[in-house]
């Protein structure tokens, strides 16, 4: 299978599809391989039943695993539909676990079940599995039942609905807008007729309802070129660039809030659930403030995953799963409108009889009056309607209600508020017989014996005959569910609602909606362009506005074979380089002026102005003592030294992860002292160092201060008050890896609304030669770089961090041998030596060596613990993988004040220039300086992922796993 380089302009709607079929199975093969690869980080769930039906299988897992649905562990594991999973008797901790011994294995995929099918019990899920099950693989040779255990691999959902949309047929339904998007810039024809207006828009009542909102000219500018387009015949797409802070979602909110007013539908939707959940959150807030009816929001509607969207607040007014549960027994047979409606009309209508008949019935105890009886009724059934139809008022469309019914349940409910207080007074407890019995075809002495009864008796009596008329009006013309059905309840609601949010992928459960006139992706440069076919295949979107900044971090691709071929290119980024006109919001109102300006310079050439809000006083907060952390500041941190975690995969620095401690506690003592909420963020590039700082922090508590820890991508569409950025790359060689990425860079840069503190090593930023490099040389001109080492609080956080000199001397020719990619040697552990005597022992070694490899190493400053005074270290390594290892100079962790022992830390690292292949030193905790060092092990380096290095050794992933996949895939990926 080729994977070649994917144009920016096309001829045809057939190739441009077959343009992205190869691309996708690649990337589904990366994925895949990477899971398999990261089987021992993947959860399981242990399957307590399995049988086979119709060919699939019908499984329970065990009911522990419930408890995923609230944990958000990634121990916990409650499947989901489009799960892969790999079935086994045992919890598999690598790929070999399920594949030595002739151990069987099947790869399955979850069809039904879970939150994707609510009429389904939670435990039960249905599964389609890459060979037969045989009851016969579930038992020992005792006859015993053997575990079985289901190991999540990936969830391949997404890649099903963009395969599914390559299918020319599939994305024909939607024609105008796919071939405006295929065909971008499309050549003039001069036999076309020409565009006119439809007049669908009040050009006048648009702009009068805009200028009220607030918004500056760049906003008000992207809002009404999107209602110019609208206007026309013609499929049309509108580009909004919004740059970080420059209110991006709230012009989004407003745009779609004057929609609303204009009566037209809207499917808005974004690449993640946090996004979202933003605009959803945004546009409800504005609704609220601006609607004057705010009763009825059955047109707006979120559809989201349960467990992934999270949903709080107000969005579970908005929110398919809580909507579905409160309509559930609204809709109800037996529970719900009509049955409410059935009795009610029944109870006004026959009241007396019905009491006769429960006399009759009653042989025994006291027999109730009919006021007594009849008040017991109505009060029941009144009780369940005002519920009832508050919730339905609430969560159905008015335009499903139809305004006449709509006016019919209000005019019934005020009636029945009359009956209501009737039954209060006491003087009607004997004439209520005469309101029951009250009919106008009755003759005219009845009625006149009525009158004698008083006017409200009569009056009464009119109003019940007219609720009667109405309410069997409503059972006649009110076509709402019956059911009890989850499913067709959900159906309902996504087919009526005229404004809807959900994920990009999840657009596709809407397809069967007529109302959607308007698509509005927000987050657009960060989907593959094949995304975007999902929600553009409704047959009745007529225009789409793409908001974005394709400075920003793009769509995330596995394979560097689809990077290459521009795979994870969004719509966005490929018309803006086809030069489609976009409208910048210009302006940010998140950033200090000092954070904002290397961003607006280095990513926008200088085209975003601050608002005047971020300039004020107000905006210039002062958290801690110093100029060292003022609005924007670098702190060089020389001491720090990068290093893999356990498994190889991502980089830390410890160095970084004590000093963010330090300034953490510091900010919780100025905050404690000022009872100021403040929120604080801390980047980091590298999700080892996310977890290394995570776990030193542990559960400390931050009293009014929010503290949020996570990578570039986590942060991407959220700010803080203060942000601490740390860079982790720490070397002599300035290799920053995907730090160098602009895209990231400029997301990192721009989440501070008030102060943003960048911890980094300065030389090895400034050797990379990447946009890092110009941010300290930014920073030194500008007059806020600052050496971490000379904060005391800071400098003694590195010192105790970094420890005191070891030396480790190892015997020539010792013999090495490898094990499991490591290499294990004996070695005697001496006493550390004295000042002079290490560094003379140590100098003539900080240079090549002749047996071809390379000591790596720069000097380092410490304290010798016996004399207190300062001291060089070179940690270093000379390794020859064939021969021997000459000597290992080490810098340990330090020790507690009562603890008297070294603790010798993981040491990077040393080229082995015959092998290419690079090493890391890894020391155990030695407790005692006199016994000997039992095990050093010496490991390959392996790369970060995120680095894209394609010669690293990766594990051999099993024929007999990819055939199974490939018979998985090759099934569910059919159109």
């Amino acid at each position: 299978m080729q994977v070649k380089k994917i144009p920016s302009t096309f001829r045809y709607l057939k190739s441009y599809l077959e343009w992205f079929t190869s691309p996708l199975l690649e990337e589904l093969r990366a994925e895949m391989s990477s899971s398999l690869e990261s089987l021992s980080t993947m959860p399981s769930v242990r399957i307590s039943c399995i049988e086979e039906k119709k060919g699939k299988y019908e499984i329970c897992v065990a009911s522990d695993s419930q408890t995923a649905k609230s944990c958000n562990q990634p121990e916990c594991y409650a499947p989901s539909v489009g799960d892969i999973m790999i079935l086994s008797d045992v919890k598999p901790g690598h790929i070999s676990d399920i594949t030595r011994n002739g151990r069987p294995y099947r790869v399955a995929f979850v069809t039904e079940g879970g939150d994707e099918d609510d009429d389904s019990p939670t435990s039960k899920y249905v599964i389609i599995s890459s060979g037969k099950i045989d009851a016969s693989d579930e038992k020992c040779q005792d006859g015993k039942i053997k575990p079985l255990f289901a190991a999540y691999l990936l969830n391949i959902v997404t890649y099903i609905r963009i395969w599914r949309c390559l299918d020319y047929e599939a994305v024909r339904r939607n024609r105008g807008l796919i071939q405006e998007m295929v065909h971008y810039p499309r050549v003039p024809d001069i036999h076309q007729e020409r565009t006119e207006d439809t007049g669908s828009f009040d050009s006048i009542t648009i702009w009068t309802k805009l200028s009220t909102m607030d918004l500056n000219n760049s906003q008000n500018d992207a809002v009404l070129n999107c209602f110019s387009k609208m206007q026309r015949n013609s499929s049309s797409f509108s580009l909004i660039w919004g740059p970080p802070g420059t209110g991006k979602t709230k012009t989004i909110s407003v745009l779609l809030w004057l929609v609303r007013e204009m009566k037209h539908g809207t499917l808005t939707c974004a690449p993640t659930n946090l996004a979202i959940k933003q605009v959803a959150s945004r546009f409800l807030r504005l609704i609220k403030e601006r609607s004057f009816d705010t009763s009825c929001l059955g047109d707006v509607l979120l559809i989201g995953n349960k467990q992934r969207m999270c949903v709080d607040g107000d969005l579970k007014e908005i929110y398919l799963h809580d909507r579905v549960r409160k309509l559930l027994g609204c809709f109800a047979p037996l529970t719900g409108w009509r049955h409410i409606l059935s009795s009610l009309s029944d109870l006004l209508e026959n009241g007396y009889s019905q009491y006769l008949k429960y006399l009759q019935d009653q042989k025994e105890g006291d027999k109730p009056s009919f006021f007594s009886y009849s008040k017991k009724r109505f009060t029941i059934i009144y009780t369940d309607l005002r519920r009832c139809f508050k919730e339905l008022l609430f969560h159905v469309p008015k335009s499903s209600i139809l305004e006449v019914n709509y006016n019919n349940i209000h005019s019934i409910l005020e009636m029945l508020g009359d009956f209501n207080s009737m039954f209060q007074q006491s003087y009607i407890r004997d004439e209520i017989k005469e309101v029951f019995l009250y009919n106008t075809s009755e003759p005219d002495s009845r009625n006149c014996s009525l009158m004698k009864h008083g006017e409200t008796i009569l009056t009464l009596g009119k109003t019940r005959l007219r609720c009667l008329e109405q309410l069997n009006t409503l059972l006649n013309c009110l076509k709402l569910p019956v059911t009890s059905s989850k499913r067709i309840i959900r159906d309902f609601c996504t087919e009526n609602a005229s404004i809807i949010f959900c994920t990009v992928s999840s657009s596709s459960k809407v397809i069967s909606n007529k109302k959607l006139e308007l698509l509005v992706i927000d987050e657009a440069a960060q989907l593959k362009e094949c995304e975007t076919l999902i929600p553009l295949r409704l047959r009745t979107l007529k225009h789409a506005v793409l908001i974005g900044d394709e400075c920003q971090l793009p769509a995330t691709v596995k394979s560097k074979v689809t990077t290459d071929a521009l795979f994870g290119r969004s719509l966005f980024e490929r018309l803006s380089s086809l030069e489609h006109e976009k409208h910048l919001l210009s302006v940010q109102y998140r950033m200090h002026p000092s954070i904002s300006i290397f961003p607006n310079t280095s990513f926008y050439d200088g085209k975003i102005s601050d608002a005047p809000s971020v300039m004020q006083n107000e905006h210039q907060k002062k958290y801690l003592p110093g100029s060292m952390f003022g609005p924007y500041t670098f702190v060089n941190i020389e001491d720090g030294t990068e290093q893999f975690d356990e498994l190889g995969h991502s980089r830390r620095n410890l160095v970084e992860v004590i000093v963010i401690e330090e300034i953490l506690c510091n900010l919780k003592r100025a905050c404690c002292k000022t009872k100021k909420k403040v929120t604080v963020g801390v980047i980091c590039p590298y999700t080892a160092q996310v977890v290394a700082i995570q776990e030193k922090l542990g559960k400390m508590k931050f009293g009014p201060m929010q503290v949020k820890i996570n990578s570039i991508d986590g942060f991407q569409g959220s700010e803080e008050d203060i942000i601490i950025l740390s860079t982790v790359r720490s070397n002599t060689d300035g290799v920053v890896g995907f730090l160098s990425n602009r895209q990231r860079t400029n997301v990192c840069l721009t989440r501070a609304r008030y102060c943003l503190w960048i911890l980094g090593n300065a030389t090895t930023l400034l050797r990379s030669g990447s946009i890092w490099a110009d941010l300290v040389r930014n920073a030194k001109d500008r007059r806020c770089f600052f050496n971490g080492s000379n904060d005391k609080a800071i400098s003694r956080a590195i010192a105790k961090q970094k420890g005191y000199p070891t030396r480790v001397n190892v015997k020539k020719n010792t013999h090495v041998t490898t094990k499991n990619r490591g290499v294990w040697v004996e070695v005697p552990l001496p006493n550390e030596p004295n000042k002079q005597d290490f560094l003379s022992s140590v100098s003539p070694y900080a240079r090549s060596s002749s047996s071809g490899t390379v000591i790596v190493g720069e000097l380092q400053c410490s304290r010798d613990k016996q004399k207190d005074v300062d001291c060089i270290v070179v940690p270093s390594i000379i390794l020859d993988k064939e021969e021997d290892i000459d000597y290992i100079t080490a810098l340990p962790h330090v020790p507690n004040k009562e603890e008297d022992a070294a603790y010798i830390t993981s040491l990077p690292i040393v080229l082995d220039k015959e092998e290419d292949v690079n090493y890391i030193i890894d020391l155990p905790h030695i407790t005692n300086k006199e016994e000997d060092v039992k095990d050093i092990t010496i490991m390959p380096d392996i790369p970060d992922k995120e680095d894209n290095v394609e010669d690293i050794a990766k594990p051999i992933i099993p024929y007999a796993i990819l055939c199974c996949l490939a018979t998985v895939c090759v099934c569910l990926l059919r159109p």
